[in-house]
């Protein structure tokens, strides 16, 4: 319906710190057969003393899609420079949107 699959993934690592999202990313996209571009972390978890952290993935077909999808903060956690490039655009934007309702009141 949304062009995405949603899977929850185990990720084992005794003697290690949680995995990065960025591997996580690239983990799941070998596993599957997509393009890392198209994999995004929505949230790791991980157990205390365990050594094993539960993350939920979204899958989309494609990237375009995943960025109307996916909230400006998820893309900005899994997009590296490329993210918080969108959301310093995306604050500007909320500024200059401030900016204008203020100068109509006056």
């Amino acid at each position: 319906m949304l062009g995405r699959r949603e899977a929850l993934v185990e990720a084992l690592h005794p003697n290690a710190s949680t995995p990065t999202r960025q591997a996580v990313r690239e983990w799941v996209a070998k596993q599957l057969g997509v393009d890392v571009a198209n994999v995004f972390v929505r949230r790791i978890r991980t157990s205390y003393g365990v050594g094993k952290s539960l993350a939920e993935v979204h899958i989309y077909g494609d990237s375009k899609l995943a960025r109307v999808l996916e909230p400006l903060y998820i893309l900005a956690r899994n997009l590296g420079e490329e993210g918080k490039k969108l959301l310093e655009e995306a604050r500007k934007r909320r500024a200059e949107r401030r900016e204008k309702r203020r100068k109509r009141k006056k």
